[in-house]
């Protein structure tokens, strides 16, 4: 997840080369736009995207604001001040929009604008509490809705594995010799691996899906990323991730809670329960 969302962002740092660099670089690097139609509302995982454009000024060589700017509308003026737009879909009371909303968001991908809809994907067929899930292939029915309306002459495309976005900066998929993991933590199971590679990406990607304008990349849409992304004030991740080890008729032999330890990835290693 945050090998995706850092090339994410990487691309939205030559989206940003599009806009004047007086613009690019007022209060001291890009500024991301951050769609909040409810300002009200709770935000999930708020931590997300200032740490992750933290890490990216840490470690590349574009610059971002980290304090993104809010706007509660697509017609706010500020838009077109800012080559990057950030939706998390799930953020959204709804995705319908007036007219001059819908205008709006056309006139920005035209002019050069950049958005990721995060959460753009969503296999609401697992029902609400999987609703993260990468079992979709497609944008979810609400966005597909909302740019039928906005650009009905274009569609969203999955986006191959061999793509532009995912060779910006990591390029292809790592071995598992090569992460670089502290001592007391385990590597990846390599069963783990060839399930993710086989199995969740089979000719394709973590579920993205793009949508050109004017020959160019314009809007991205996919599983909800944000989740996971954010750090605590001592730099401890937040929240934590968990994920599933399927039962096998290898691990059927009474070892399966010692399976699930050595599946310990991103952190310590916890007592598991079955």
């Amino acid at each position: 997840m945050k090998v995706r969302l850092l090339v994410i962002f990487l691309l939205f740092g030559l989206a940003g080369s599009l806009w004047p660099k007086e613009i690019a670089v007022q209060g001291g690097g890009i500024r991301i736009m951050q769609l909040m139609r409810n300002q009200n509302s709770i935000k999930r995982y708020p931590d997300a995207l200032p740490s992750l454009l933290k890490m990216m000024n840490e470690q590349t060589f574009a610059r971002f604001d980290t304090d993104p700017l809010f706007i509660s509308s697509l017609t706010d003026e500020r838009l077109l001040e800012n080559p990057i737009l950030y939706v998390n879909c799930d953020d959204q009371p709804n995705l319908e929009f007036p007219q001059e909303e819908r205008e709006a968001l056309r006139r920005y991908m035209e002019q050069g604008g950049f958005v990721y809809l995060d959460a753009g994907i969503k296999a609401s067929f697992l029902g609400s509490d999987l609703g993260h899930s990468y079992a979709a292939w497609e944008e979810r029915p609400e966005v597909k809705e909302l740019f039928a309306q906005v650009i009905p002459e274009k569609t969203f495309i999955p986006l191959p594995r061999n793509h532009d976005i995912f060779r910006t900066f990591f390029k292809g998929l790592p071995k598992n010799e090569y992460l670089k993991i502290e001592e007391n933590q385990k590597r990846l199971p390599d069963t783990v691996l060839k399930f993710v590679e086989q199995e969740k990406w089979p000719h394709g990607t973590y579920s993205f899906v793009g949508m050109k304008v004017k020959g160019r990349l314009a809007c991205v849409a996919s599983p909800i990323c944000a989740m996971g992304w954010g750090r605590d004030e001592f730099g401890a991740w937040i929240p934590p991730i968990s994920f599933r080890i399927r039962e096998s008729p290898e691990n059927k032999s009474g070892d399966f809670g010692q399976s699930l330890k050595l599946a310990s990835f991103a952190g310590g290693t916890f007592e598991v329960t079955r």
